[in-house]
């Protein structure tokens, strides 16, 4: 995978104890998950088991809402956002302390109430539903529980022993503590059960071994890297003389023409994601082999996002070797 050769942390561990962070503290990544979700389908993809232009019900038969569209959404669709489906039903998801799976297990019967916002493909419209939609579909095609499927197809091939979701084998005293206002009073855990939309577990060095793995292809062919890399926000409503702006999706990826690299001709890819109190930046620059992942218990995925910028900007200036994580 590389070697890394820039890592840190800054701050305080907790407001009740006298101790250093030392790096190895989980949080968070919120919707960074989706990227582990389009590696896993397009693995699948690769080995012939889903089509990425096939309707969703060819794998979930008992997928159905009350609008006679939803038959025409693709697997696609789910990963670019484009889908119609009208966005977040984490009601049942966003919890303190918890792991459970209610939200996962009344997806569907949520959703066959719903109406779709617009034509299955018309543009794309951030939909947390989507890529719950498709860890089902992996869960269908593979007849395994969503993260034992990462596991087994991700991590493991990567030596990755720090990324966890909530209700796995891990202890709840390595997430990084979370707060309200002033209170020196830890909150519980930020639990979210939406895991293939955003529940993962990471720490700062697996995230960003893992997004390094997508410089190459240890999880994936390069065609398939080159098709999540794909600027599929122009298969939709799009100004014509228009440039992309903070989002112009690819699958998975929130933009994969990321500034400030992209005026340098540089192709960047990047995701951010939030929970309730944990925040998460990943990008990746493919051309230099190189990913910068930057986890947080405060601020917003914006700020991580643009940590992790100007981490890495100075190494791809200098053209400096393998890649980076922070």
């Amino acid at each position: 995978m590389g070697r890394s050769f820039l890592t840190g942390q800054t701050g305080t561990f907790s407001r009740s104890e006298n101790r250093l962070m030392t790096g190895d503290e989980l949080y968070g990544i919120g919707s960074v998950s989706k990227i582990y979700t389009t590696v896993a389908v397009m693995q699948l993809a690769e080995d012939g088991k889903v089509s990425l232009d096939a309707p969703v019900t060819q794998y979930l038969p008992d997928f159905k809402m009350a609008d006679e569209r939803y038959k025409d959404i693709t697997v696609r669709m789910l990963l670019n956002h484009s889908s119609g489906i009208l966005g977040t039903g984490l009601s049942d998801a966003m919890l303190f302390g918890e792991a459970s799976t209610r939200a996962h297990d009344t997806l569907l019967e949520k959703l066959s109430t719903q109406r779709l916002a617009a034509d299955p493909g018309a543009f794309s419209v951030y939909c947390n539903d989507g890529f719950s939609l498709a860890e089902l579909v992996v869960e269908a095609i593979t007849d395994m529980d969503f993260m034992d499927y990462v596991d087994e197809h991700i991590l493991a091939p990567l030596d990755l022993d720090r990324t966890f979701a909530p209700g796995g084998d891990f202890d709840a005293n390595d997430l990084a503590p979370i707060y309200r206002g002033t209170d020196p009073r830890a909150l519980p855990q930020d639990a979210l059960n939406a895991i293939g939309a955003g529940g993962i577990y990471a720490t700062a060095s697996d995230l960003a071994s893992f997004g390094g793995a997508l410089t190459g292809t240890e999880l994936l062919r390069q065609s398939s890297l080159d098709a999540m890399a794909y600027p599929e926000y122009s298969r939709g409503l799009w100004p014509e003389s228009g440039e992309p702006d903070s989002l112009a999706y690819g699958l998975g990826w929130d933009n994969m023409e990321w500034y400030p690299f992209c005026q340098s001709d540089i192709q960047a890819l990047v995701k951010g994601g939030d929970t309730l109190y944990y925040h998460a930046g990943l990008v990746v620059l493919p051309e230099y082999d190189m990913a910068a992942a930057v986890v947080s218990s405060g601020g917003v995925s914006t700020y991580d996002q643009l940590a992790a910028n100007q981490s890495s900007s100075p190494l791809w200036r200098r053209r400096a070797s393998p890649w980076t994580r922070l």
